[in-house]
């Protein structure tokens, strides 16, 4: 899970630029055009937004599910109805 308050905005901004400066010509004449330049922007996007968001840490602490018997037990049943 990321971060978004810790988000450079301005590393992303850059990085985003500099991702769809360097992208392939985009060319929207037909559907496979659009589709390919729709997906490259996306990834940009994503790209920009991991490299500069962080990774916020898993939290452990007594919120957390316990695997219990009684859980491992609903578990068993669950596996074993039919299809």
């Amino acid at each position: 899970m990321r971060n978004p308050r810790g988000t450079n905005w301005g590393a992303f901004r850059e990085g985003l630029r500099d991702k769809l400066e360097r992208g392939h010509e985009m060319n929207m004449k037909d559907e496979a055009g659009l589709g390919f330049s729709v997906h490259w922007i996306q990834q940009a996007l994503i790209t920009a937004y991991e490299d500069n968001c962080p990774l916020r840490p898993a939290k452990k602490g007594r919120k957390s599910l316990k695997w219990t018997s009684e859980l491992e037990s609903l578990r068993r049943e669950v596996r074993r109805l039919p299809g």
